[in-house]
């Protein structure tokens, strides 16, 4: 268990640090007090779902990207190199899987701020 609030300590940090704010600022926005949220970030102390939804607000980011480490505000050039990257090691299901999505969801989703 230990490895894991090491881990997601070191991802609300990364996260808080990203967005260049401050333990004070983000414990306030969060409802958590700075000494309770230091031994967050340092993997000392766990955390309730509902701090770590208050945490997530806070910081605009998804629980994801603070459980599994999956970056979320990368640069869009970023996500395409990521997204290409994964295309390319994907087996030929993997590839007919994603073509199928995109198919079905293409035009049904609408996104604020899309890229051209």
């Amino acid at each position: 268990m230990k490895n894991y609030l090491k881990h997601i300590g070191e991802n609300i940090r990364a996260a808080r640090k990203n967005k260049g704010i401050t333990i004070e600022t983000l414990s306030e926005l969060a409802g958590i007090s700075e000494s309770f949220l230091g031994t967050v970030e340092r993997g000392e102390s766990s955390i309730s779902i509902e701090t770590l939804i208050s945490l997530c607000r806070a910081l605009d980011v998804s629980a994801d990207s603070i459980i599994m480490n999956e970056e979320q505000n990368l640069p869009p050039s970023d996500k395409r190199d990521t997204l290409f990257t994964m295309l390319k090691n994907a087996s030929d299901g993997e590839v007919d899987f994603i073509i199928d999505f995109v198919k079905l969801y293409h035009g049904r989703v609408t996104f604020e701020n899309t890229i051209p």
